[in-house]
């Protein structure tokens, strides 16, 4: 404990609350995906947004600079320090729901609660907080809110954009933003709570959100269904909005050799048909109708729009269970061995020849991969992975496959990132991509609040 930063924090916060054991922060330092290790001088867990601000205003004065980190569950190394001169500033003790309001459906949560404790807590006072993703029992809010989250449900429920009606946090100088305001309509000028959300720690340290919370869902019904091309894929989407309006929760799509992963390496999974189709799609149905009548209606759909090769859930443990075919496929991906992951946001109706075009241009180029196709249709999020072939060496095609795809993506009018962010590992690619102006302006930004780079120096930039 050299460093005087240390020494002094030391002598102001609780033992528990500053961590320097070596073998405590390794995890810490370790990206999701385990391809960055990081240095630290060693991590500060305030157990308050005062103690939060008096963290931030002692780095400031030694000229540390500060990598705020939730879950650390981070895709594209956001929350990993990169230098041993950089603290660590987690919000594991910022773990207390402050607030519920059923009657006006808000719940106010400090930003180390993890997602599921959040969904919980709602649910103790008959509401939803709709927000499910697959780390839902690690993500911290304060990641979630830093990366923008989407997830599984925002086809209908939107982004955690969409769900922040308030936001606190500490800036670089210091200051506390009492943002918290529970409040539907409030028209005041700049909406300065969306600067925080998305913007992956660069602007200042989240401590607390008050959410949107949706009534309790009563009823469910979930189907998957089995199609020959992707053209399908669209135009049972285009039916199914058409069909059931808002209590379209969910449409997901997974590709043949995404569910020949899941077979492999979940066989107690059970799949759905006798072969994998070239596309399966998972259809979710929620609302406050029964469960009878929702399934009903998705019965009514399959049948008017030709899908006769479906399976309907009967019952929660039939849904869960093709949930769960869905929900694993990126640990299938681990278990298969390396592969590269894209999370590329597109327009939906250009999903189609996006897929057709891509799939052309890499058995002509790198024949070495294999797509494994999946994501959120609904929203225009396709995760287009790519497994390696045993002998094809992982960097230089990686390289050759995000040129490839982000060209690609960027033809089509759409993104290089839908909910991953731009972390460390894809700021070149958005400098490439992303308009120059709206890059600009991102940096003045950056530059008025963190004026010396305090936070996450690095990341976005």
């Amino acid at each position: 404990m050299n460093h005087p930063l240390l020494v002094e924090l030391a002598s102001l916060l609780p033992p528990a609350n500053l961590i320097l054991n070596a073998d405590r922060l390794a995890p810490r330092l370790l990206d999701a995906r385990k391809r960055l290790r990081g240095q630290t001088l060693g991590m500060a867990l305030p157990s308050s947004v005062e103690e939060a601000a008096m963290i931030i205003t002692r780095c400031r004065a030694h000229g540390v600079s500060i990598v705020p980190q939730g879950g650390n569950t981070s895709l594209v190394g956001g929350a990993t320090p990169m230098s041993e001169t950089s603290l660590l500033l987690g919000c594991d003790r910022l773990k207390r729901i402050r607030q519920i309001d059923p009657c006006g459906y808000t719940l106010t949560a400090e930003a180390g609660c993890v997602l599921d404790d959040i969904r919980d807590a709602a649910q103790t006072e008959a509401r939803l907080f709709p927000l499910w993703l697959g780390s839902s029992g690690s993500a911290c809010l304060g990641g979630l809110i830093g990366t923008n989250a989407g997830g599984l449900q925002v086809q209908r429920y939107g982004n955690t954009r969409e769900l922040v009606l308030g936001i606190e946090a500490v800036l670089p100088d210091g200051q506390i933003f009492r943002g918290l305001h529970p409040l539907r309509k409030r028209n005041a000028g700049y909406d300065l709570k969306q600067l925080f959300i998305g913007a992956e720690g660069t602007l200042g340290f989240v401590t607390a959100a008050t959410l949107r919370l949706f009534p309790q869902e009563r009823g469910q019904a979930v189907a998957m269904v089995a199609l020959d091309h992707a053209e399908q894929v669209l135009a049972l989407f285009d039916q199914t909005k058409a069909a059931v309006g808002e209590v379209l929760t969910a449409f997901e799509m997974m590709d043949s050799e995404a569910m020949i992963l899941m077979a492999r390496h979940f066989p107690t999974l059970q799949q759905p048909f006798a072969a994998p189709p070239p596309y399966s799609v998972l259809i979710a149905l929620s609302g406050s109708e029964s469960d009878g009548v929702l399934a009903e209606r998705l019965m009514e759909l399959l049948l008017a729009s030709g899908g006769e090769n479906a399976v309907l859930a009967q019952d929660g443990s039939q849904a869960k269970a093709l949930w769960a075919l869905r929900e694993h496929i990126p640990a299938a991906q681990t278990r298969q061995g390396p592969s590269i992951k894209h999370d590329l946001a597109l327009p939906i109706s250009a999903i189609p020849a996006f897929i057709a075009e891509a799939a052309s241009l890499l058995k002509q180029w790198l024949p070495q991969v294999r797509p494994v196709v999946f994501g959120h249709v609904g929203d225009g999020n396709l995760h287009y992975n790519l497994g390696l072939l045993p002998e094809a060496e992982t960097g230089q095609i990686e390289a050759e496959a995000n040129g490839l795809l982000f060209d690609l993506v960027a033809h089509y009018g759409g993104d290089i990132s839908a909910e991953h962010g731009i972390g460390r590992l894809r700021i070149a690619a958005a400098d490439a991509h992303h308009d120059p102006v709206e890059r600009a302006l991102m940096r003045q930004v950056k530059a008025m609040l963190d004026p010396t780079g305090l936070f996450n120096p690095g990341v976005l930039f």
